[in-house]
C-alpha cells in the first residue's frame, strides 16, 4: 500500500525483479510491473506467491532512483515448510 502521487507525494510503483542480480543493481530491462502508480491507493493491491522461491521487488520510477538508492526494494523469503491452521 502507497499513496497515489500529489504535490507531496513521489510516485511510486512496484516491479517484480527476475533475478537477485537485477535486483542488486535495479536493472528494470526485464522486470515485470505489477503495480502502477496508482493501485496503491485505497487497500493497495495483492500478489500472490504462486512458487515458493524469493521474489524481489522494486519501486520502478523515474529510472528506478528509489531502488539505486536503496530505499524502495525488499525481497520476499517464503517459507521452507507449508503453512498448516492450527
Amino acid at each position: 500500500m502507497y499513496d497515489p502521487p500529489n504535490a507531496t507525494v513521489h510516485a511510486h510503483s512496484v516491479y517484480l525483479m527476475r533475478t537477485a542480480a537485477d535486483y542488486q543493481s535495479c536493472n528494470l530491462k526485464t522486470a515485470k510491473l505489477v503495480a502502477s502508480v496508482t493501485q496503491g491507493a485505497g487497500s493497495g493491491f495483492e500478489f500472490v506467491l504462486r512458487k515458493r522461491k524469493q521474489h524481489y521487488f522494486v519501486c520502478g520510477e523515474r529510472g528506478g532512483i528509489h531502488c539505486t538508492m536503496g530505499q524502495m526494494k525488499f525481497v520476499v523469503k517464503p517459507k521452507s515448510s507449508a503453512c498448516r491452521d492450527d
